[in-house]
């Protein structure tokens, strides 16, 4: 089907049929004229007529185009408004379900932006607040939409995105091969209970005849791979003649065991692959037992962890953007103030005539730069907190504008390498996980080997038989011989009706073609799985190797940027005294200003992109999730399944030992490296940004906050925060 973009869509009106459903329906009116569709004429006009009814449902249309005008109707009546018709044969629909949008969709605030004038509350927000609120708020993972509009990944592939209910989905799939979980190849040795009655009567012969069957039977699958059934089967013939019985009742009661010898056979093969199922043949391989259904879950354990450690990263990275858009703007604002003063200043002198025009120019034109860059600047505020709150799971707007509390990091960390190379091979989920597909791998790998040998399998059977005149009650009297005739339920112990049978099956696929190739391709995929493990291993040390670099490199970029700054500033000093004597040009003093915003500027910038490569450096080594305190574990169990699982325990207590039953499968996995992991030292803050005294007003982290700066030589004075500026054209 094709979707074309046009103005119209037309259809020839040819054979009418239903493009929908690919069948064809009849017309409204059945036409009595001749059709394209008819049969051939020489068959009498009884089936001609029959012909052109049937001929629309059977769609056999010819090669020759019909049109509307040529067709005749039996109401006489020719209309050419088809009130049935429709132009096209695929339109967009809606699904119908009642869905409701969540009340913080519905009733959030409109977003800020640099023209809405709404003072809003400033609400400080520490970032292990910001961790807690993105685990809590979110079912779905959030990460970040670096693309901008369009390109989160719940909107372009919403079925791969993870969520709190993966884990549960796989271990509750019921689909063969990964998707199989716990409980459905646990289901496999479940109890089976089957019956069924049927009744009948049958007047084929001279003689009607009643028949009547009733069978039930109770099977169980054994870990061994053997099953063993019950069975109950009871058959009823009834001819209505008197010689010699005018009915008969046969019936059966018995035990039959199968247990395979070879392949297929054993506790080992069952828990790894399954009970074997001749009818499914090739579809179920040798992956569906318990021991691959728990790896599967471990696996997509490790897959939510993942997807719950790039959330906690792409957090702390949207908190400390956030960070930096607020000193940005706090910069952004010292210049433009500074930049106004000096043009008020210019602006006086030309007045009285003692400063050139085109200086003062010079000077409005940094008046306006700097202006702009308040704008920009408390719009990437906006940006910043916007995404923040989406990482969050917070609503657009709330009437609350949130502002980082914590101050970043500026004490220097020297990274081991040895250690975090250590630490990331053996703490990184990607490992985990990889080696529980190999440890799969493995497993399928001895199954699939087990099943390159005949199919021997060991059977018997035992049966009691019962028959008889009447199902149940008291003897009868056979007429011919005058001896008493037993019911069919007392023949069962007085008769001695038994029947048993004992043997060996055996099948032998000459060449084992299919099972080979089945052992070959496991081997294959083993060695795959073993080299990407190999490559992993080897980008993480390149990975922790670049997170070192970044975090080092942050660190001597932002002590240089420190001292510039300081210089700048001092610069500025210099420049406005001589200016005052008059012995430098304005000039000088508006690219100083400048100079200073720029260092400043830069400053932080190094200063936040050291915290993210310290953030960096913890998700190289595989501790990011403990450090931030994040630790995953199982939801709360409902009282029922308490219960069931103490039940479970009790029966495996009271069990009857059997030595020669392997009680505990071989270990596939362990409980984790043990030891200290090391974690990444504690770095001393900024002393805290001082209280605003217009609390209703968005206020900014200053440019001149006291810190401490990296060299541990420099020190610097903090004056109190500006407030917003009025950026109207009546201020400036």
């Amino acid at each position: 089907m094709a979707f074309i973009l046009t103005n119209s869509l037309q259809r020839p009106a040819r054979c009418t049929e239903n493009r929908r459903s690919g069948r064809a329906t009849p017309v409204r009116n059945r036409s009595h004229a001749a059709s394209d569709c008819s049969a051939p004429r020489l068959l009498s006009t009884l089936l001609s007529a029959i012909a052109v009814t049937i001929a629309p449902v059977l769609s056999g249309c010819s090669s020759t185009p019909r049109r509307l005008e040529d067709l005749h109707w039996h109401d006489g009546i020719d209309d050419d408004h088809l009130e049935n018709y429709r132009g096209y044969g695929g339109r967009i629909s809606h699904a119908a379900i009642d869905n409701e949008t969540a009340p913080s969709v519905q009733v959030t605030l409109e977003p800020r932006n640099v023209l809405r004038k709404n003072e809003d509350e400033i609400c400080e927000i520490t970032l292990h607040e910001a961790i807690r609120l993105a685990l809590s708020n979110n079912e779905i993972v959030e990460t970040s939409a670096a693309g901008g509009v369009g390109t989160a990944r719940v909107l372009t592939s919403p079925r791969t995105v993870s969520s709190v209910y993966d884990p549960a989905i796989q271990e509750t799939g019921v689909l063969f091969g990964a998707g199989l979980g716990i409980e459905a190849a646990l289901s496999r040795f479940d109890t089976q209970f089957t019956t069924s009655a049927v009744w009948g009567r049958s007047s084929a012969t001279l003689t009607p005849m009643e028949t009547g069957a009733f069978t039930s039977a109770l099977s169980k699958q054994f870990a061994s791979g053997g099953t063993i059934q019950l069975f109950n089967n009871w058959n009823y013939l009834g001819t209505g003649t008197a010689v010699p019985f005018p009915s008969a009742y046969t019936g059966s009661v018995g035990i039959s065991l199968q247990q395979p010898l070879m392949a297929g056979g054993g506790v080992e093969f069952t828990r790894i692959a399954g009970p074997t199922n001749p009818a499914f043949g090739a579809i179920t391989g040798v992956g569906q037992g318990v021991v691959i259904s728990r790896i599967n879950n471990d696996i997509s354990i490790s897959t939510f962890e993942l997807a719950v450690r790039q959330s906690v990263r792409d957090v702390e990275n949207a908190y400390w953007d956030l960070y930096l858009a607020y000193r940005n703007f706090d910069t952004a604002v010292v210049a433009h103030r500074s930049a106004r003063r000096t043009w008020r200043e210019s602006r006086d002198k030309k007045e009285i005539g003692v400063l050139d025009p085109s200086e003062e120019l010079q000077a409005q034109d940094r008046l306006y730069e700097t202006k702009a860059d308040v704008e920009q600047a408390l719009s990437a505020i906006f940006r910043a907190e916007s995404e923040l709150r989406r990482l969050i799971g917070l609503p657009v707007n709330d009437g609350c504008v949130l502002r980082p509390a914590d101050e970043p990091s500026v004490t220097e960390f020297v990274p081991d390498w040895e250690s975090s190379l250590r630490q990331a091979l053996s703490q990184r989920a990607e490992l985990r996980a990889q080696k529980l597909r190999i440890k799969s791998l493995q497993l399928q790998l001895w199954a699939a080997k087990s099943l390159v040998r005949p199919t021997v399998n060991a059977v018997g059977s035992y049966a009691v038989n019962a028959f008889g005149d009447r199902l149940a009650g008291t003897n009868a009297i056979d007429p011919v011989t005058g001896r008493p005739i037993i019911s069919a339920t007392g023949s069962l112990v007085d008769a001695g009706l038994e029947t048993w049978s004992a043997g060996v099956e055996v099948t032998v696929p000459v060449g084992f073609r299919s099972q080979r190739s089945q052992v070959r391709n496991l081997e294959l995929q083993l060695r795959k799985e073993t080299a990407v493990l190999a490559a992993q291993e080897r980008n993480i040390a390149h990975e922790i190797a670049l997170a070192i670099q970044e975090v080092t490199s942050a660190f001597a970029t932002a002590q240089s940027h420190h001292k510039r700054f300081k210089a700048a500033e001092e610069r500025v000093e210099k420049l406005n005294y001589k200016q005052e004597l008059g012995a430098v040009t304005l000039d000088l003093v508006l690219r100083a200003q400048a100079s200073v915003a720029a260092a400043e500027s830069a400053y932080y910038q190094q200063v936040v992109a050291y915290n993210k490569a310290l953030v960096n450096l913890n998700l190289a080594t595989g501790s990011l999730l403990e450090y931030n305190g994040v630790y995953l574990a199982e939801g709360p169990w409902t009282h029922e399944a308490h219960e069931d699982a103490r039940i479970r325990a009790a029966e495996r207590m009271h069990a009857i030992p059997n030595p020669h039953l392997h009680t505990e499968p071989p270990a596939f996995s362990s409980p984790g490296p043990t030891g200290t992991i090391e974690r990444r030292v504690p770095a001393t803050p900024f002393p805290a940004v001082p209280p605003v005294p217009d609390q209703n007003r968005m206020p900014s982290p200053s440019a001149n906050d006291s810190t401490e700066p990296p060299s541990g030589d420099d020190s610097r004075e903090a004056p109190d925060v500006p407030e917003l500026p009025d950026l109207s054209e009546e201020s400036i």
